[in-house]
C-alpha cells in the first residue's frame, strides 16, 4: 500500500490523546450519600466491570474512527509501480524486410502496427524506435500517424544495436521507471542471446511476431554459368526455407519482353538451379521472376549485363605461367614485363599491379607505385625468397602501411580460411574442414596496419592479406609462391583468389549490387572540372558518394537507392552505364531463433506473441487502486458503532 500524502500520517500520533483521557479517567465524581452499604458494594462491583468494557469499546471505535479519516486523507492505493515514479515505455517495431510476410491475407508489419494502435495510450511517456527511425518521448496521435505510415526497412538491426537504442532513448532521471517492449520475429541472422537480453537493464517484454509453417520461396543469387563470343549461360539459385516437391515457374526478362521461361525442379529439397542461354554481344537489363504470395519482396531480381571493359593487369619480375592463364583474354588485358624493360608510364593505366618476387623494389618504381595507389590502382605483392627487406619497408612506407620485421624458415600448413571475406565471395557454397590445405616453408614476419587477414597459417599469422592503402588496395604474401617456397601454385584456391584480385581491382562488371550494402562502382571515364555523376531510377534521383581517380571515378553506394531495379549513372544528360540493385536476400531466410528455449530460465523476461497481452499488462502494471472510499467508509461505520454503544450500551 503507498500514500499520496504519506505526510499526513503523522497525525497517528495523536492518537494517544484519547488514550490517556481513557486510561486516567480524567472525570470528574460526584459524590451521593447512601446508608445501604452492604447494596452499594454489590452495585459498584457490577458498574465498574460494565463500565470498563463499554470505555474499552469507545476508545477502540474511536481509535479507529480518527485513524480511517487520517489514512483516508492520506489518499492510500495499491499500485505495482512506485507511483511517485514517472513511467516510460520504450518501443521496438522490426521493420525489416521479413516481417511484409504475409499471415492471413494481411502483413505481419501492417498487422502489428494497427495492433499498437488500438492498444495505445499508454500513461507516462513513450518512445517509439524502427531499424531506421527513432522518436523521443512522442505524443500518442503522433505515434498513431507514424505507424499508419510505417514503411519497410533495408536496415536490420542485431540485439546489440537495439541495446544501444534503448540507452539513447532512456530516460535516466532518478524519479522515471523505463519499460521496453521489443516487436520481432527473432530472425536468427540478428542474434539474441540470453547475456544481451538481461543486459538491457530495464523491465522488458518480447513480443515473438514469427510463427510455424512460415514458409519462402525467392531468387537467392544470379551468376554466368559460362560464356563464349555469342552467348552466355546465365544461372540462378532458387531457394526455399523448408523441402519442397513442387516445381516453381521462373520466367526471363530483357526489358519487361519476356524472353524465356523454365521450372526450378526441388524434389524435396531446399535448392534448385535453373539456366537460361542468353546473348553475349549486347547489352542485357534483365530481370527474373517466379510467383510465391507469402513473400514478394524476394520474387525478382535484376541484373545487367554490359560489355564488359576488360581490366588490365601488369606482372612485374618473375614471368609465371599461372598467372597468363588466369587472365585470360576474354576479360583481362594481361601484360607481364621485367624491370629492366619496364615503361614506367604504362603502371598508370593499369587496374592491377603484380610485384612477383622482385629481390628488390627500386626507389623509382616505390614513387610510381605510390601514386598508383592514391589513384585507386591495386598492388599485389610476392616477396621472393631473396628478397631485400630495406628496400621492401622503403615501398611499404611510401604507402604508409607498415613493415617487415624478420624472416622465418618454418613448415607451417595453410589452413585457415577466411570463408566471409570478399575475395571468397561466391566461390565455396558452405564452409568446410576436410581439405588438403597447401604448406609455406618460408614465411616473411610483418606489421602492418588495417591489415585484413584472407587466408592464415596454421599458427594464426596471416599467409594472405589485404591492407587498405590510401585509395587503393594492397594485397600481400607472406610466402614467395615458388615451388622451392611452397605449393600454393598447385592449390585450387590460386585460381579464385588470382580471379578476384583482378575483378576487385575494376568494380564496374558486377551483374547486380545489394541494397543497404558498401557498393563501389568504377566508371571509366574522365570528368570536367565542376562535374559530377549522378544516378537516376524511375521514381529516384541522387548524387552518390565519388572519388574522381586519375583514370576512372569510383562511386560508392550505400544508403541510396532505397527501392530495387535499373539505375542509370549519367554525366550530366549523357547515359554512361546502366546498373541494377536488388534488396538483400538476409532477410529472406525466415530461420527464427527459439527465444523461449533461449530465456527458459531467465524469469526476468516476458516473452508473449500478442501485443494486446502485453499491453494491458503494462497498463495494470500502472493502475491505481486507490483506497479513499474505502477508508472514507470506514470512519463512517466506526462513527455509526460508537453511536450505538454510546446509546444502547447499558451501564
Amino acid at each position: 500500500m503507498q500514500f499520496k500524502h504519506p505526510e499526513i500520517l503523522y497525525a497517528l500520533l495523536l492518537l494517544i490523546i484519547p488514550i490517556i483521557v481513557h486510561l486516567f479517567q480524567l472525570q470528574r465524581f460526584v459524590k451521593v450519600p447512601f446508608t445501604n452499604v452492604k447494596f452499594l458494594k454489590k452495585i459498584a462491583l457490577e458498574t465498574r466491570k460494565s463500565s470498563r468494557l463499554k470505555k474499552w469499546l469507545i476508545l477502540t471505535t474511536r481509535m479507529l474512527l480518527f485513524a480511517s479519516i487520517i489514512f483516508a486523507f492520506a489518499q492510500p492505493y495499491f499500485s505495482k509501480i512506485d507511483t511517485q515514479k514517472n513511467t516510460h515505455t520504450i518501443i521496438y517495431l522490426d521493420n525489416s524486410k521479413s516481417l511484409s510476410y504475409k499471415y492471413n491475407q494481411q502483413e505481419i508489419l501492417k498487422n502489428k502496427a494497427q495492433e499498437i494502435i488500438e492498444n495505445l495510450p499508454l500513461s507516462g511517456d513513450v518512445s517509439f524506435f524502427t531499424n531506421d527511425q527513432s522518436y523521443k518521448k512522442t505524443k500518442p496521435n503522433e505515434l498513431k500517424n507514424l505507424l499508419i505510415n510505417l514503411d519497410y526497412s533495408v536496415n536490420d538491426l542485431s540485439f546489440k544495436a537495439i541495446e544501444l537504442k534503448i540507452n539513447q532513448l532512456k530516460l535516466n532521471e532518478t524519479n522515471t521507471v523505463n519499460k521496453v517492449v521489443l516487436i520481432t520475429d527473432f530472425q536468427s541472422s540478428k542474434y539474441f542471446n540470453n547475456s544481451d537480453v538481461t543486459n538491457v537493464n530495464s523491465n522488458i517484454s518480447l513480443i515473438n511476431t514469427s510463427f510455424n509453417g512460415q514458409n519462402n520461396i525467392y531468387i537467392d543469387s544470379v551468376y554466368i554459368l559460362k560464356k563464349t563470343t555469342s552467348e552466355a549461360v546465365l544461372s540462378a539459385v532458387i531457394k526455399s526455407n523448408n523441402p519442397i516437391s513442387k516445381n516453381i515457374s521462373i520466367s526471363l526478362f530483357n526489358e519487361e519482353k519476356l524472353i524465356g521461361k523454365t521450372s526450378a525442379l526441388f524434389d524435396n529439397n531446399k535448392e534448385s538451379k535453373v539456366d537460361f542461354e542468353i546473348p553475349s554481344t549486347s547489352y542485357f537489363e534483365g530481370t527474373l521472376r517466379l510467383e510465391d504470395e507469402n513473400l514478394a519482396f524476394d520474387n525478382s531480381f535484376f541484373f545487367t549485363l554490359n560489355n564488359p571493359k576488360k581490366i588490365d593487369v601488369l606482372s612485374l619480375g618473375n614471368e609465371n605461367d599461372f598467372l597468363e592463364k588466369i587472365y585470360t583474354k576474354n576479360e583481362f588485358n594481361y601484360k607481364h614485363q621485367n624491370l629492366n624493360e619496364l615503361n614506367f608510364d604504362l603502371i598508370k593505366n593499369q587496374h592491377l599491379i603484380i610485384l612477383n618476387e622482385l629481390i628488390k623494389i627500386p626507389a623509382n618504381l616505390s614513387v610510381v607505385l605510390s601514386e598508383f595507389s592514391e589513384n585507386g590502382g591495386s598492388i599485389v605483392v610476392i616477396p621472393s625468397r631473396e628478397s631485400e627487406l630495406d628496400s621492401y619497408n622503403s615501398f611499404f612506407n611510401s604507402l604508409k602501411i607498415g613493415k617487415i620485421n624478420s624472416i622465418d624458415d618454418d613448415l607451417l600448413e595453410i589452413n585457415q580460411l577466411m570463408f566471409d571475406h570478399p575475395i571468397f565471395s561466391g566461390v565455396f557454397e558452405n564452409e568446410f574442414t576436410n581439405f588438403q590445405y597447401p604448406y609455406s616453408n618460408k614465411q616473411f614476419n610483418s606489421n602492418f596496419f588495417n591489415e585484413n587477414p584472407i587466408i592464415k597459417l596454421e599458427n594464426g599469422n596471416s599467409f594472405l592479406s589485404r591492407i587498405n592503402s590510401t585509395m587503393g588496395m594492397t594485397y600481400w604474401f607472406n610466402t614467395p609462391l615458388n615451388r622451392n617456397s611452397s605449393n600454393f601454385q598447385s592449390s585450387p584456391l590460386i585460381v579464385p583468389i588470382f580471379y578476384n584480385f583482378g575483378k576487385y581491382s575494376f568494380t564496374g562488371s558486377e551483374l547486380s549490387h545489394t541494397i543497404g550494402s558498401d557498393s563501389y562502382i568504377d566508371i571509366a571515364v574522365s570528368l570536367q572540372k565542376d562535374r559530377i555523376l549522378k544516378i537516376q531510377g524511375v521514381n529516384e534521383e541522387f548524387i552518390p558518394l565519388q572519388q574522381v581517380l586519375s583514370n576512372k571515378v569510383r562511386i560508392q553506394t550505400k544508403n541510396t537507392p532505397s527501392t530495387p531495379g535499373f539505375y542509370k549513372i549519367k554525366n550530366g544528360n549523357d547515359i554512361i552505364k546502366t546498373i541494377a540493385f536488388n534488396y538483400s536476400r538476409k532477410e529472406s531466410k525466415l530461420d527464427f531463433t527459439d527465444i523461449n528455449e533461449i530465456l527458459k530460465d531467465n524469469s526476468s523476461v516476458k516473452v508473449s506473441n500478442s501485443i494486446e497481452q502485453t499491453f494491458t499488462n503494462l497498463k495494470e502494471q500502472q493502475e491505481i487502486k486507490s483506497l479513499f472510499r474505502w477508508f472514507l467508509t470506514l470512519s463512517i461505520l466506526f462513527l455509526l458503532l460508537e453511536i450505538c454503544i454510546l446509546k444502547y450500551f447499558k451501564v
